[in-house]
């Protein structure tokens, strides 16, 4: 079986920039923003309760780089304080629309040690989508959809 491919050095970079995704989210790190276009969407597309597996938090989508990093003061170092660890897991990656585009598929375990020893907290599927710019791959849209539905 064959699969559609990109060029190893472009796979490899947007690996790379897929694996500082969950480290830099969970500790509220600034460089979470430069993950990211300068216009990119990050969406929660839907949000159970977390008496059902969810965040609790609302459906939204952001748009734009200080909007990602208000997220990240106001939900991972506030309300998560840094104690919720995701873990991106089965992530592959396919050609775009042109050689300057990606989509990419990913699962995240998430994890909450805000009460202790941790606990399975959520699951989420993750589409994204990436362009090639001037200072490299970056992610220009995420979409997570949290389990069940």
């Amino acid at each position: 079986m064959s699969f559609p491919r990109l060029p190893i050095d472009d796979e490899l970079e947007i690996r790379s920039l897929i694996a500082r995704y969950g480290p830099f989210a969970d500790a509220g790190d600034p460089r979470f923003m430069d993950l990211f276009t300068e216009d990119a969407t990050w969406t929660r597309a839907n949000s159970p309760p977390a008496a059902l597996g969810g965040s609790g938090l609302p459906v939204e989508t952001l748009k734009g780089r200080d909007k990602l990093g208000a997220m990240m003061t106001e939900v991972m170092r506030k309300k998560f304080r840094m104690r919720v660890h995701h873990q991106m897991t089965d992530f592959y990656v396919e050609p775009g629309a042109d050689g300057d585009e990606a989509v990419g598929y990913a699962r995240a375990l998430i994890t909450d040690w805000r009460d202790g020893p941790g606990k399975i907290a959520m699951f989420g599927d993750y589409t994204l989508r990436f362009r090639r710019t001037s200072t490299g791959w970056r992610i220009c849209d995420a979409v997570v959809r949290v389990l069940p539905d």
